[in-house]
């Protein structure tokens, strides 16, 4: 006995509510999947790498060389009317 209630004909869903099954898949070759063509660090980790880098350096310069004063105010230019 199934769990789902019977359904009539007249009311049956255009979609399908389980899918079909499958045919299975080829198999793949091994030799595709050995191993990637380079070990080395890609051009994202790179990139990633020096803008870390370029954040701790800011960081570290602000907290090492503050500013010694407050930019002075500019000066007000006198209208002649």
């Amino acid at each position: 006995m199934t769990n789902t209630p019977p359904v009539p004909p007249a009311n049956q869903s255009p979609y399908p509510i389980q899918e079909p099954p499958h045919p299975p898949a080829p198999p793949r070759a091994t030799e595709e999947w050995a191993e990637p063509a380079s070990r080395g660090w890609s051009l994202g980790k790179i990139v990633g790498a020096a803008a870390g880098i370029g954040a701790i350096a800011i960081g570290v310069a602000a907290v090492l060389f503050p500013r010694d004063s407050a930019p002075t105010p500019k000066k007000k230019k006198n209208r002649k009317s």
